[in-house]
């Protein structure tokens, strides 16, 4: 069974001890202490911490991960949704010609704020 230290998933990830240390205080993560006194990782640690982070990166709070933790498939599916949304309109803003356009335009950017960013 490998462990990984705090400071060795930094050096290999540039993820802080500080970050580390506090998904594990909210129990995000299954850190344990070594003999050392150092907070060390399993594994699973490892991939929970790509679940973290790829969940705050389509909107996720970690207070709502306390709670309910999606699936990495779950949390894939939601990215490939907001890459479409994003692509949607970035299409859309060069159509910005027409007031109806603009109209267009402001209802997508408010949609995706409401769907993605008010989750932060």
């Amino acid at each position: 069974m490998t462990l990984f230290t705090t400071g060795e998933v930094y050096k290999l990830t540039g993820l802080t001890e500080r970050s580390i240390r506090y998904y594990s205080n909210l129990d995000l993560l299954k850190a344990k202490k070594n003999d050392n006194g150092q907070l060390v990782l399993l594994k699973s640690d490892l991939d929970k911490i790509v679940q973290i982070l790829a969940a705050k990166i389509i909107g996720y709070k970690l207070k709502d991960l306390i709670d309910r933790q999606p699936s990495l498939g779950f949390i894939k599916n939601d990215m490939t949704q907001m890459i479409v949304d994003l692509e949607n309109i970035l299409f859309h803003l060069d159509l910005t010609d027409s007031e109806g356009n603009f109209m267009k335009n402001i209802k997508l950017l408010q949609n995706y704020n409401t769907r993605y960013l008010r989750k932060r």
